[in-house]
């Protein structure tokens, strides 16, 4: 092989490594020291049978995708209190659910765990929903920067999560945690 050869082979084999290197760093699998904040918020698109749906969350799993462990690993927090998903109507109204600190890196997904639901009717009345499948799972692909803050913006979508029917004079309602959109802001 020629000089000229031996060069162009080792240039080839410098910019090949360059490049996988900055590809790793700027996905989080090198350079992802430090912490960064995942601000977890909800919205609703609203159900047309409710007044107000409150909807208690009782935690959320966040799924990395970078780990040493080969199916990659999640971080689960508890979450507290009950939001009234109806007063939440589009994301300039989301309110936060999980303010989570996390290793620097990518995830690839979340676990919204709904523990209790309560819808008022239109006409006011008051009906204890039945939770099913209280998870609700994001496929939704983000990076956490070491020292800032990802919003995850997710809308609950009550439309199709609601499902409001009578038996036998009495109304009832399910609650199936459905996701509409998700918005990922910062990182």
């Amino acid at each position: 092989m020629s000089a000229i050869g031996k060069t162009a082979a080792v240039a080839i084999t410098v910019v090949a490594v360059i490049l996988v290197v900055a590809t790793l760093y700027f996905t989080g699998v090198l350079g992802s020291t430090g912490n960064g904040t995942l601000d977890l918020k909800v919205h609703d698109a609203p159900c047309t049978d409710c007044t107000h749906v409150w909807v208690t969350f009782s935690s959320v799993a966040i799924h990395e995708s970078n780990s040493s462990n080969a199916n990659g690993s999640w971080v689960t927090t508890p979450t507290s209190g009950t939001l009234d998903l109806m007063a939440l109507n589009g994301s300039a109204m989301a309110k936060t659910i999980g303010l989570l600190s996390l290793k620097a890196g990518h995830y690839q997904q979340v676990r919204l765990t709904v523990q209790n639901v309560t819808v008022e009717l239109v006409g006011g009345m008051i009906v204890q929903a039945t939770v099913h499948g209280p998870t609700a799972n994001l496929d939704q692909s983000f990076t956490i920067g070491a020292g800032a803050t990802t919003t995850l913006n997710v809308d609950v979508d009550l439309a199709s999560s609601v499902h409001v029917f009578e038996v036998g004079g009495q109304a009832s309602a399910t609650f199936t945690p459905n996701i509409g959109s998700v918005i990922v802001t910062g990182g």
